[in-house]
């Protein structure tokens, strides 16, 4: 699918770049510090970014020590266990943390040493998330990637004197950003010494508006010649997302698999089965993905995952559910989809149909005239209780239309 909008919505990271020199621990919120905990699931982008980060072999002591900065003695302990028996790196017995799990049985490193962690890796990129992701939040303000994007693009090119007339950093600040760039993560701004609550609350919201594809929470929030589409009626996200308002050459012409759509739009109702499409602006689809990490034990209790859709246009044409299903007899699960309007759709009968594939395009059930922005969930169920295993993640596929 040619669709610039898979682009925007896809986890696409900002640069992996450490921090330089000692950090001060973020005053991260309580509230913040809870989702963290939730989302720092092994497979979670949170999960594989500290994963990733701890087993980079330039994540030395020293690194955990005093830029994460963790406990002296989880951070021993970490660095011992990856060593390996010998204690020595890079001989053969080293090894290298597959899960989450693995990191908190290490003695001395908990709740408080996986949070800091976690917001280490967001904050130095090394966490791959959408463009609303939260990335961090320093001196009690918060910045999703959009938005570190928009103020490191502003501190890393503006004088001084700009920073200040134009942006309403304070002196000081102002001054100390320019003698500490380049800046490649929003971490290292967020603790640059001189830089407080009012210069990173007074640069964020000068540089609200979004370019296209940011997310924005109303006209006001994206730059000039973009509207702000697909803000959920459910209130289950605060945003949608910035799109052009100029009309796009080829919308509503004929495609197919063997003949696309022009630059800038994408071919719907293939993913329907249709062999011919036709084309429409590419923003108008999408992908989502849920890191469900859901167990699914052997019992017939109904387990839930959502995942919320915003951006789009109002009314779906394509659905599609691809699966990342572990189980010993997924032969037995029933799978629904319920659209954000309450609308179900039977996605798979597994007494009836045998195991479910991957990949399950939906084409009964849920009508093509309700809302596409909002909250979809995914029910899985067990009817005989026979068997467990794992919703590890599923992707929500979708193409819209306006009504």
């Amino acid at each position: 699918m040619n669709s610039r909008l898979r682009r925007f919505l896809s986890l696409s990271s900002v640069p992996l770049l450490l921090s330089c020199g000692a950090a001060a621990v973020s005053d991260t919120p309580a509230a913040a510090l809870a989702v963290q905990t939730q989302e720092l699931a092994s497979g979670t982008p949170a999960g594989n970014g500290v994963v990733l980060f701890l087993n980079d072999w330039t994540t030395t002591y020293s690194v955990l020590d005093t830029q994460v900065p963790l406990n002296a003695q989880a951070a021993q302990s970490i660095i011992t266990w990856r060593n390996g028996p010998d204690g020595i790196a890079h001989t053969g017995d080293d090894r290298r943390f597959v899960s989450i799990e693995q990191v908190d049985d290490l003695l001395y490193v908990g709740p408080a040493a996986l949070s800091a962690l976690e917001t280490y890796a967001r904050g130095t990129g090394r966490v791959e998330l959408p463009v609303d992701g939260w990335v961090g939040t320093f001196h009690g303000v918060s910045f999703n990637v959009a938005e570190a994007r928009r103020a490191l693009a502003v501190v890393n090119t503006q004088s001084a004197a700009a920073l200040q007339a134009t942006y309403n950093v304070p002196a000081a600040a102002a001054n100390a950003m320019v003698a500490a760039r380049p800046f490649y993560d929003i971490l290292k701004l967020g603790r640059l010494p001189g830089v407080d609550a009012t210069a990173l609350q007074n640069l964020k919201t000068a540089t609200q508006q979004g370019a296209e594809g940011d997310p924005c929470t109303g006209a006001a929030t994206c730059g000039p010649a973009l509207e702000c589409e697909g803000i959920p009626y459910d209130s289950s996200s605060p945003y949608g997302r910035c799109v052009t308002a100029v009309s796009t050459p080829g919308d509503g012409a004929s495609c197919s698999r063997f003949v696309p759509c022009q630059d800038g739009l994408a071919c719907h109702g293939l993913d329907s089965g249709a062999t011919e499409g036709w084309c429409r602006p590419a923003w108008m689809s999408g992908e989502f993905t849920a890191y469900a990490d859901l167990t699914l034990q052997g019992n017939t209790t109904p387990q839930t995952s959502t995942q919320p859709v915003v951006g789009l246009a109002t009314v779906p044409e394509d659905i599609t559910v691809e699966l990342d299903l572990a189980h010993n007899n997924p032969s037995r699960l029933v799978l629904t989809l319920e659209d954000p309007g309450g609308e179900t759709a039977l996605l798979w009968d597994g007494p009836n149909e045998g195991t479910p594939p991957k990949r399950i395009p939906v084409t009964r059930g849920i009508p093509r005239d309700g809302s596409v922005n909002g909250l979809w969930k995914l029910h899985v169920v067990n009817p005989s209780g026979v068997g467990n295993g794992k919703l590890r993640e599923w992707k929500l596929k979708l193409t819209s239309r306006w009504d």
